[in-house]
């Protein structure tokens, strides 16, 4: 049986799933989102767990790609996440 992963689009939280385990996938989002960067759901998840904390204060504003800096720079996610 082979492993399949799952990818959320960034705008609307659409999923896909594919059968590679890469940090993100770029496609077209079926919802009319455009053309986007979709991160990996575990790697989403836990990018969330950033604590508030440490968070800076425009979180809510950051794309992903600039939560992901956070994350790594607050020990949450490490570069073997990443790969």
């Amino acid at each position: 049986m082979t492993r399949r992963y799952e990818y959320v689009c960034p705008e609307c939280g659409n999923r896909t799933t594919r059968e590679f385990r890469v940090p993100s996938i770029v496609r077209s989002c079926e919802n009319d989102c455009g053309f986007d960067h979709y991160l990996r759901a575990d790697l989403l998840a836990k990018i969330e767990t950033v604590p508030e904390a440490d968070r800076p204060d425009d979180w809510d504003e950051l794309d992903n790609e600039r939560k992901v800096y956070v994350a790594l720079r607050e020990g949450v996610i490490s570069l073997p996440d990443l790969q």
